[in-house]
């Protein structure tokens, strides 16, 4: 049974390549390549390199996930006849979009320094939210995050497996 796919392989790759690029922008941006304005309080370039490659990883998952591999199948995985090492490789992309999600989330909610958050809320608005409870939130949200990680990695060898 072939699979559904709801991307051609020509747009997942143009969509994947401008992913990629502004990835790479923010890679270069991070280590001093591209000027680009910032202060010095902003985000270590750790940070803004880790935004970067996670927008590349995720570029780069659109390609193999459907041009390479051809969509995504009824159990919402990469099609059945999809070749071993296109899974692993689209699985590797995975935990790195989620490890780099998650390392953003950690320094967010654990990194030294102040933090500024904004609260909206429905019927109420928009106004500066208190850092202990951001980072309370994020703090949670990391947990899950990481918990996420390690699912996914069990996850992905068990379909390696199986497979």
């Amino acid at each position: 049974m072939r699979s559904t796919t709801s991307l051609s392989p020509r747009a997942a790759v143009a969509l994947g390549l401008i992913l990629i690029a502004a990835g790479l922008a923010l890679v270069l941006l991070a280590v001093g390549l591209v000027p680009g304005a910032g202060s010095s309080d902003a985000a270590p370039r750790w940070v803004v390199a880790g935004a970067g490659l996670m927008f590349a990883l995720c570029g780069a998952a659109m390609i193999v996930g459907y041009a390479v591999a051809g969509g995504v199948g009824p159990d919402g995985d990469l099609p059945p006849e999809t070749p071993r090492r296109v899974r692993l490789i689209q699985y590797l992309l995975g935990l790195g979009i989620i490890a780099c999600l998650a390392a953003i989330a950690t320094w967010v909610a654990f990194g030294p320094g102040p933090r500024a958050f904004t609260v909206t809320l429905p019927s109420l608005g928009r106004g500066p939210g208190d850092e202990t409870v951001g980072r309370a939130v994020f703090g949670f949200g990391t947990v899950l995050m990481w918990v996420f990680l390690v699912a996914f990695l069990v996850v992905s060898v068990q379909r390696l497996r199986r497979k």
